[in-house]
């Protein structure tokens, strides 16, 4: 009977393990999917938004795009 109960334990503490490190990874694969990637189309007009460039540079740019 002793046996059984460690035996029990040992998996109770590798469920939680196991449930544990797929919380993490789930959190992880989160965070970094959060990230966009614009594209450079999209870039330009945020630049031009802000007021970094200039029309005449965001036509230019655009062009060359």
């Amino acid at each position: 009977m002793m046996f059984g109960g460690s035996f029990m334990m040992v998996g109770i503490m590798l469920f939680w393990v196991v449930l544990i490190a797929v919380g993490f990874y789930l959190l992880y694969r989160f965070i970094n999917g959060r990230k966009e990637e614009l594209s450079p189309m999209e870039i330009l007009k945020i630049r031009l938004a802000k007021g970094e460039i200039s029309l005449d540079e965001f036509e230019q740019l655009s062009k060359k795009l």
